[in-house]
């Protein structure tokens, strides 16, 4: 690429490096930095940050370093302050990006949705195209595929409207891909051969290969043996490139599709090959899976001494994968926190103003300037509750997945220990999660307990596609006090207390699974019991289940025990309370006591001819009440959920 840069503006430069950024990535690297210098000797602040971005995807891609994301957040702050949507757009878009590849989906999806919804303010195609497409595959990896599909499609729509057809070709293979996901073999099929149709016209010689790949991953699916080989046959002749990752992708699916069709042979040979490539490499995480297919291989051709061989490499790795992403996982949430608490400092830096660095040193350094120092405090409060917000569910996907339900969530201070998760699976069967959770403390420490815990929920289902409730938490304690444990600190006591519940559909039915620590789980069914139990509520229309939790939290704890496992039918109109013990605990009142479980039941019982909505505004109005000019002690957490 001859391109001559030497009398190109900051903003030209800016312009162009992010055009050929997927194209040749040194070259845009080296126009963004030039653009950087160029606004650096005119304090251009505008082209600076819009330089920034681009050098750190760039870096990004090389190193995936999490400092980049500091760059991109503070360029995203810069942005949101001169309200330049283009730069806010981008700055999602990168910062989506860069949690994607954290496994960090939440923030992922909340960057990525801000970046779709400040691009339909723009007149940028290329751009509202990129943003839904990112929307797109976040969507896929919590394996929402109806959600990632439709934005897929929006973003198909856009690129073909401004008709960049490599970008098209790429939205049909990742359509392909998510039909395929969804096992809706037919339709991935039509828009695989699209996408070939079109590579093949354009002359996309590094897209036609991935396509072949997806045909192949397609009928290996679909357990058409001949028809997956001659795919993955094709696939490697075309990758032109000798694209060693793709060759290594490959191997692995071709030794699959050979163990299935009981080839073993030819299967161990291509393991093998995918095997010394995948060390090569330095990919462990697939040389985790191709130890694992060969020590199964092995053991079908009976060859006893090569399967045990290849099974303790692959727990070896698999091993130092599961610690190497605990670690990781701590090492982002603490970047996470540090984000948006470093901008100050860094964007001080970058202005060079030295007299305003050195006035705040002075300012923080005297005691006598305590406003000034509680408005620095509060600001970086406040930072830190963007940041947990953004680590918290979508409110607007709560109300989608629960039509009728509501959720009181009343911090104490800016953030919270208190959080609430839930998240909806596919497979293997259809199911939603939900929970509220309360971390030891309130306030930035709780908060930081609380991004642990959380991660640590959304490690185990959606990496480790752990469903059942009672094997979530055990796995999720096991994360929790590693996590502690590889910071030197054994005898940490922090934890969380949790009510973690399971919907699955049986036919007309709903049948439930909860497990819990410290917390347990309210119904509210119509009618009078079958039974009576203690501590059961009971009024002339409904009755109140309480389904206890293990008395043990989720952290370090003198005795721990396996957590228990509750199933039950569901009937119809059941109401279902997940909540912490902020609500119940809380002083106030004529003689500022405690409002206490048993008032907390009767008011739930009260209210339940109201619709969720009505339910929400009646608790929180009562919580007020009752709380009056007395201090909020604690966070407060509740879901309520009608089947």
């Amino acid at each position: 690429m001859s391109i001559n840069a030497s009398n190109m503006s900051a903003s030209e430069l800016n312009t162009k490096a992010w055009e050929i950024r997927y194209i040749d990535r040194s070259k845009a690297l080296e126009f963004a930095l030039e653009a950087k210098d160029i606004a650096t000797q005119k304090n251009n602040l505008l082209d600076f940050h819009f330089a920034q971005l681009t050098i750190a995807q760039i870096l990004y891609w090389r190193s995936s370093e999490g400092e980049q994301l500091k760059i991109a957040n503070e360029a995203l702050t810069y942005f949101e302050n001169k309200n330049e949507l283009l730069g806010i757009s981008r700055a999602h878009f990168i910062c989506a990006g860069m949690y994607d590849q954290f496994g960090q989906y939440e923030r992922g999806m909340h960057h990525a949705l801000n970046a779709v919804k400040t691009s339909e303010l723009l007149d940028n195609e290329s751009n509202k195209g990129d943003c839904y497409t990112l929307l797109g595959q976040i969507y896929s990896r919590i394996h929402d595929y109806a959600n990632a599909i439709n934005a897929l499609k929006k973003g198909l729509e856009i690129r073909k409207k401004i008709k960049e057809e490599k970008a098209i070709a790429s939205s049909l293979n990742l359509i392909a891909r998510n039909y395929l996901l969804s096992k809706k073999y037919e339709v991935a099929k039509t828009y695989y051969e699209e996408s070939l149709l079109l590579r093949e016209r354009i002359g996309d010689k590094d897209g036609i290969p991935w396509t072949y790949l997806g045909l192949a991953s397609l009928y290996s699916e679909k357990e058409e043996w001949e028809l997956a080989l001659d795919f993955f046959d094709k696939a490697e002749k075309a990758n032109h490139n000798n694209d060693q990752r793709f060759e290594l992708l490959s191997l692995l699916g071709k030794g699959k599709t050979f163990l299935n069709q009981a080839t073993t042979a030819n299967g161990i040979f291509c393991l093998n090959k995918a095997l010394a490539l995948a060390k090569a490499l330095k990919i462990i995480s697939l040389e985790s899976e191709t130890h694992e297919l060969l020590a199964e291989a092995y053991e079908k051709e009976g060859d006893l001494q090569h399967a045990l061989s290849h099974y303790k490499s692959y727990d070896e790795l698999r091993q130092s994968i599961l610690s190497s992403e605990k670690v990781n996982m701590l090492k982002h949430q603490q970047i996470a926190f540090s984000v948006e608490s470093a901008e100050k400092e860094a964007e001080i830096h970058r202005l060079k103003n030295v007299e305003l660095k050195n006035a705040f040193d002075k300012i923080a350094a005297q005691h006598s300037e305590l406003e000034e120092k509680n408005k620095e405090i509060t600001d970086s409060i406040n930072y830190a509750k963007r940041i947990q917000d953004a680590y918290l569910p979508e409110k607007e996907l709560f109300n989608k997945v629960f039509p009728k339900a509501f959720l009181l969530f009343k911090p104490k201070d800016i953030v919270s220990g208190d959080f609430y998760w839930f998240t909806q699976l596919n497979s293997p069967v259809p199911s939603i999660l939900f929970a509220a959770a309360d971390c030891t403390g309130h306030g930035v420490p709780g908060a930081i307990m609380s991004v642990i815990c959380c991660n640590a929920l959304n490690e185990v289902v959606n990496k480790k596609n752990i469903q059942q409730p009672d094997l979530i938490l055990n796995e999720v304690r096991n994360i929790v006090t590693t996590a502690f444990k590889q910071q030197g600190d054994v005898k940490q006591k922090d934890g969380m207390d949790i009510s973690l519940v399971r919907l699955l559909p049986v036919g007309e039915k709903v049948k439930l699974q909860f497990a819990g620590a410290n917390n347990p789980l309210w119904i509210i069914r119509e009618g009078k019991p079958s039974t009576s139990e203690e501590n059961m509520a009971i009024t002339e229309s409904h009755h109140l289940i309480e389904i206890k939790a293990d008395k043990q939290p989720i952290g370090n704890y003198e005795i721990t025990n396996p957590f228990t496992l509750h199933e039950m039918e569901l009937q119809k109109d059941d109401t279902l309370y997940s909540f912490s013990d902020g609500f119940a605990d809380q002083f106030g009142g004529a003689l500022g006591k405690k409002f206490k479980s048993k008032a907390l039941k009767e008011l739930l019982l009260s209210i339940q001819h109201k619709p969720m909505d009505e339910q929400h505004t009646i608790l929180l109005k009562a919580y007020n009440n009752w709380k009056g000019e007395h201090e909020q002690i604690d966070d407060v957490c509740m879901i309520g959920v009608k089947v």
